[in-house]
């Protein structure tokens, strides 16, 4: 009974790796059948370039994902600088502060001037000048510093040019204002 036990368990053995390299031969042929048909290179050369293709466009997406990421907190930046511009802009144009818009240099023997200009295109609705602020529907005063009132308004006129619509509506001479100490300021 042990000598057929034996037999048994070696016949099939046998028949176990004769069933495998039947197997692994009719793979093979297979492969080559479909290699010379198909015009195909090789199977594990196609996984193989097909693996490194899935790999590089893995690479790409990560990539893409960081400069999303970089892009993303670029605008929340430019967002923030913008919010805070405008706060700014609004709480100076709130103050009692007055802006002065200054053309020339105070300068031994030079006068201060004030001129009242204002822009002609500008409207309520922006219009054809929208790059020119809406404050220019009023006169804005304008401090010049020149030697006399033909250089104050030359100035004035290249600083604000009627070809964008600036027209100066007025120019006189003004006091120097007192000197500002820093008592006075307090």
């Amino acid at each position: 009974m042990a000598i057929r036990f034996i037999e048994s368990v070696l016949l099939a053995a046998f028949l176990t790796t004769l069933g495998y390299g039947l197997g692994r031969l009719l793979g093979y042929l297979a492969q080559s059948i479909i290699e010379s048909q198909g015009n195909v290179t090789g199977l594990q050369t196609t996984v193989t370039r097909r693996a490194g293709i899935e790999r590089g466009f893995q690479n790409r997406i990560g990539a893409l994902r960081r400069e999303m990421v970089n892009f993303d907190r670029e605008i929340k930046e430019a967002v923030h600088r913008h919010t805070a511009l405008v706060a700014a802009t609004n709480e100076s144009l709130a103050t009692a502060d007055r802006i002065v818009r200054l053309v020339g240099e105070e300068a031994v023997g030079r006068s201060r001037y004030l001129a009242l200009v204002f822009n002609k295109y500008v409207s309520a609705g922006g219009g054809a000048a929208t790059l020119i602020d809406e404050s220019w529907l009023v006169a804005q005063e304008v401090e010049v510093w020149a030697i006399g009132p033909a250089e104050a308004r030359v100035e004035v006129e290249k600083r604000y040019p009627a070809v964008f619509g600036f027209t100066v509506h007025s120019l006189h001479s003004a006091p120097r204002e007192p000197e500002r100490t820093p008592a006075s300021i307090a």
